[in-house]
């Protein structure tokens, strides 16, 4: 049974207006525990963290005409390890060119370089630590870099040439009592080591080894091993519509303050700033209101969720209704478009049938047709060959007769006088009176006049020729005139089968005209029937979807929450928030006065009346006006967010409660808008403030003389002029 719990049922009792919700402080707790919410509070007692050795080694390889390569060995590019080897080198058309969009650093002087050992070992002291030097690139952030990533377990972002020269690095770090030993190998930002836990007695050191790691199992180990010893919690966030831990590079970040990065007001994260000011505070409660948070925001981003799939399957529901509804209206348009009459399948049948037999006889008719057309007019042909050759007969005859009855007076040919002795000796002689030719004696009888030499068939036409044109003979004319005749009759007899069959054809063409067109009226309403019966079928099931989407209505949004695991939870939420403002506020008060004079006396004397809130934001005056934290200047930033995080490490240790460790990095404080002599009074301020609370702070910065002349040798490293710090 917690004090949560029994708090928690009481303000269920209250907020119930139907009467208490019948919950134990029991089956609450048991609720809590089920959603990941502790059911007491912890007591925030903080862990010192301190930095006793810093050491680390390695190779610079520094071009041949760099000072400090004078005397040293030279290697040629090919022989260079391969994360130092130039990138000339690296990218020659020999080994391949760069790929698209890379733009590597190119070495300017590839070639051989120095191999210069170096090795650097300081042994920081409580309070505050300097690291300085005459001008930048001189390996300040180095030693800095070096001490976190021992701590961290994350390798710090160093320069390329920096981070390939580191080989070997060591760290001892005393938490609270016990001295850890971080040492690692290093290839190129890769560390492969281990973490022992070095005691001493009877004058002897003992190492025991804590945990090992390859390269990203570093930070995990340095997690679990440092969270625990420190007595850190993890921090449990609602982010992003999922939960998220932030454990121990939300912590160690924090320990940090970098001149570019001054948001927020506490730490580094901006989304736990609350959260972490709550943890370095030290309220009891405080790690339970986040969690009871981080639930209850979990069940909001449920319900949020459901919701929106509800309305999304509703708009969903809606646009297929509306889609059937359409689909409904479109299929009874067709079948109103579709022809009503009743189909005669037989009948269609039938005419289908009898056209089909109409077709083939048509064919023979046609057939018949083509035999008695050629054979027409092979009659015509014959009729016109007869009448020309009568005709030819005809004129034959008349010259015959013309000729023969001529008496010519004067030789065709010679022109030589006919007389008439030779004339009237024709019938004597038996001589032709213009030829002299031998006469034919028997047509001479009837009086055609022919030689002698002439054919007797010719001979026998010309006589009667001859006397058929007198008219003597009335059936002359008879042989020629039936052959014509018989001519005739055969064209008339073949021109009327012709047309008979064309008269037959027609008609049977028409009819079966009309028979195709009842079997394509047919056809229609088959093919409407069928699509009849198909769009009856889409109608039935549309009108079954339509009704199944009415029924259904809109889909209801399923709580995916439990009522009484959320009413649980909001009720632990509200009981958690009072408390931890309860303990929390007094606190503000002193840390925020706290803030006031340490920002003061770090030179921001125009800065007063902070008000630090339990939102981790800051309210302020500037000259007697209203500012708040995030309408300072940079320089007043650094300022005021040093002086938060030294007042909540003075506030821990002074009251014995809280969870920061005493341990703080400045990383060059005078880069934003600080004089060499607002550092010396930032420096001097801050070894006050490191004699009236245990913590160590490690101060680096361009301005060495402010370290000279504040710090004790023991507690500085400064390279002076154009010297390196190590």
């Amino acid at each position: 049974m917690s004090a949560l719990s029994a708090e928690v049922v009481n303000v269920l009792a209250k907020r119930r207006a139907g009467g208490p919700l019948s919950l134990t402080v029991d089956e609450v707790d048991k609720i809590l525990s089920e959603l990941g919410v502790p059911l007491r509070g912890t007591k925030a007692v903080p862990v010192p963290l301190r930095a006793t050795r810093i050491h680390f080694r390695g190779t610079k390889w520094l071009k041949p005409d760099h000072p400090d390569a004078a005397g040293h060995r030279l290697v040629d590019a090919a022989d260079l390890p391969e994360w130092v080897r130039p990138v000339a080198d690296k990218n020659s058309p020999a080994v391949g060119s760069v790929g698209a969009g890379a733009a590597p650093e190119v070495d300017e002087q590839p070639g051989p370089k120095a191999q210069v050992p170096f090795q650097f070992e300081w042994s920081p002291q409580p309070g505050v630590n300097g690291i300085g030097s005459g001008r930048n690139l001189r390996g300040k952030s180095t030693i800095l870099n070096v001490l976190m990533w021992s701590l961290t377990g994350r390798c710090p972002q160093f320069q390329n040439d920096v981070r390939s020269w580191i080989e070997h690095v060591e760290v001892d770090w005393q938490v609270g009592t016990e001295q850890l030993r971080v040492g690692f190998d290093a290839v190129d930002g890769v560390a492969t080591g281990q973490v022992v836990s070095v005691t001493e007695v009877d004058s002897d050191t003992r190492s025991t080894v804590i945990g090992q790691f390859i390269g990203a199992d570093f930070e995990g180990v340095m997690g679990s091993l440092m969270m625990a010893r420190l007595r850190l919690e993890n921090i449990p966030v609602w982010t992003d519509a999922t939960a998220r831990v932030h454990a121990w590079p939300a912590y160690s970040s924090s320990f940090v303050v970098r001149a570019n990065q001054l948001d927020p007001i506490v730490g580094n994260e901006q989304t736990i700033g609350v959260r972490m000011m709550q943890m370095f505070i030290g309220t009891d409660w405080a790690p339970v209101q986040a969690a009871a948070m981080t639930a209850r925001r979990g069940m909001d981003t449920a319900r949020a969720t459901a919701k929106d799939k509800a309305q999304a399957a509703g708009e969903v529901v809606e646009a297929s209704r509306s889609a059937a509804e359409k689909h409904l209206q479109d299929l009874r348009a067709k079948l109103g478009k579709l022809p009503a009459a009743t189909l005669d399948v037989q009948g269609m049948f039938d005419a289908a049938a009898r056209a089909s037999d109409l077709a083939r006889q048509i064919h023979r008719l046609e057939v018949r047709l083509i035999e008695q057309a050629s054979f027409a007019e092979t009659a015509r042909q014959q009729l016109k060959a007869v009448k020309a050759r009568v005709h030819t007969k005809y004129e034959d005859a008349l010259a015959a007769r013309f000729f023969h009855h001529m008496r010519p007076s004067v030789c065709p040919r010679c022109a030589a006088q006919v007389t008439p002795e030779r004339q009237a000796a024709e019938p004597d002689k038996h001589e032709c009176s213009v030829c002299a030719s031998e006469l034919n004696l028997e047509a001479l009888q009837s009086d055609v006049i022919v030689a002698a030499s002439v054919p007797d068939q010719l001979v026998g036409d010309l006589v009667t020729g001859t006397s058929g044109g007198n008219g003597e003979d009335g059936n002359a004319e008879e042989g020629p005139v039936d052959e014509v005749g018989a001519a005739q009759t055969a064209v008339s007899a073949a021109e009327a089968a012709v047309a008979k069959l064309t008269g037959k054809i027609a008609e049977l063409t028409r009819e079966r005209g009309e028979l195709a067109a009842r079997v394509e009226v047919g056809g229609e309403l088959l093919t409407a029937a069928s699509e009849r019966r198909t769009l009856e079928l889409d109608l039935a099931r549309a009108e079954g979807a339509l009704g199944a989407l009415t029924r259904s209505s809109d889909p209801r949004t399923v709580d995916p929450v439990d009522p009484v695991q959320l009413a649980v939870v909001e009720a632990a939420e509200q009981v958690l928030k009072k408390w931890v403002k309860n303990d929390q506020d007094p606190m503000l008060v002193q840390i925020s006065a706290d803030i006031e004079r340490l920002t003061q006396s770090f030179g921001a004397d125009n800065l007063s009346a902070f008000a630090l809130s339990g939102a981790a934001s800051m309210a302020l005056r500037e000259n007697g006006v209203k500012q708040i934290y995030s309408g300072l200047t940079a320089g007043e930033k650094l300022r005021v967010k040093i002086a938060t995080a030294i007042a909540l490490i003075r506030h821990g240790y002074v009251e014995g409660i809280g969870r920061h460790p005493g341990f703080l990095v400045l990383d060059s404080p005078s880069a934003e808008e600080m004089p060499e002599e607002d550092l010396a009074t930032m420096v001097k301020a801050l070894k006050g403030v490191a004699g009236e609370a245990e913590m160590q702070i490690f101060v680096a910065t361009r301005n060495a003389a402010p370290l000279v002349e504040l710090l004790p040798e023991a507690n500085r490293v400064v390279a002076e002029g154009n010297s390196y710090v190590w």
